[in-house]
């Protein structure tokens, strides 16, 4: 099957036609993509940020669109299914992580971006086992980023094995920070939002958490409160021993992003007097995705997005490079 999308051919370049050749597999499935979205990741794999990228790179991470076409062994899925597809494609589903149902862990796996064509394009082909059915209570276009940051930041939560009503603090409301935000409120936790933004403070309470002006020190530290968990979505640098210190005994800090350059901790602050975790999240395994979904579609939870056209590709990538954005742009794909 001759596929045509759009791939960036070099470091910080832009997308341009780009045709390439995919068959369907036993397993797989063809996709006709409908909604795709431009994260920061996206921009960041264009600039090749982390040193991992391939080109030509067809980015897009987060995607949605309708089964055209399954392989021999489908039987999930069929012609017509509105489906979700996230930032892996495929994994061996025979070594310890893939049998433990860890599948995001596999060595074999491969990702948009690294090791296989992304969602700016007309069509995917993709393993059936990581194209997910969506809920019917989910729109499509405001479910997309439910597929990468969305499962991120949910199964991040859920390893955190938090207590009912548990006092619980977001640093940043970007994409990743609101998905965050809307869980921990849904789940019933009381929640803080970290944020030098003041104009996202309305944002944040109507989303059921507190804002917390964090470009002053001693809005931070006049809290009167011993946090469960703290989770950071944060890609600019910063200082975590400030929030370690509001953490509880036996509190835990997550990492869902970081900056790229590398940031000191104080390590006392994980055991003196108090046994504090860090840990850090990776996207999800197939069930966290499911899970997630499911929850997502019960509490009507979803992305505050813009839809452009796919023909404004270049101009939404300058957009989120700019960072000229407050929520997540989406490509709509009419051909």
């Amino acid at each position: 099957m001759k596929i045509k999308a759009y791939a960036i051919k070099e470091k910080g370049g832009k997308p341009a036609p780009f045709y390439y050749e995919r068959e369907i597999g036993d397993n797989e499935v063809s996709v006709k993509i409908i909604y795709c979205s431009v994260a920061r990741g996206d921009v960041q794999f264009i600039s090749n940020d982390w040193g991992d990228t391939k080109f030509p790179l067809v980015p897009g991470h987060e995607i949605v669109g309708v089964v055209e076409e399954t392989g021999a062994n489908v039987t999930a899925l069929k012609t017509g299914d509105r489906v979700g597809i996230g930032y892996q494609q495929e994994a061996c589903f025979e070594c310890e992580f893939c049998k433990a149902g860890n599948e995001q862990f596999c060595v074999q796996q491969k990702v948009i971006c690294v090791d296989c064509y992304g969602g700016l394009a007309d069509h995917i082909i993709v393993d059936n086992r990581f194209a997910f059915k969506l809920p019917s209570a989910l729109y499509s276009a405001n479910a997309v980023p439910l597929l990468s940051s969305g499962v991120t930041v949910y199964s991040a939560i859920e390893r955190a094995q938090l207590p009912d009503r548990a006092v619980v603090g977001v640093l940043g409301a970007g994409g990743l920070g609101q998905l965050a935000i809307r869980f921990l409120h849904k789940m019933g936790h009381e929640v803080y939002v970290f944020s030098h933004s003041l104009e996202k403070k309305e944002m944040i309470n109507q989303l059921g958490a507190e804002f917390v002006l964090s470009s002053n020190a001693d809005n931070i530290t006049a809290i009167n409160k011993q946090f469960d968990f703290i989770i950071s979505t944060l890609n600019v640098p910063y200082d975590p021993d400030t929030f370690l210190r509001l953490l509880k005994p036996q509190g835990k800090f997550c990492l869902v992003a970081s900056p790229l350059n590398k940031t000191p901790v104080s390590l006392g602050l994980l055991y003196d007097y108090v046994q504090r975790t860090i840990y850090g999240n990776y996207v999800g395994s197939r069930k966290n995705m499911t899970d997630m979904l499911n929850f997502a579609a019960k509490h009507h939870i979803e992305s505050e997005v813009e839809v452009m056209p796919f023909h404004k590709m270049n101009e939404a990538i300058e957009k989120v490079k700019a960072g000229e954005v407050n929520i997540r742009l989406i490509l709509e794909n009419h051909e």
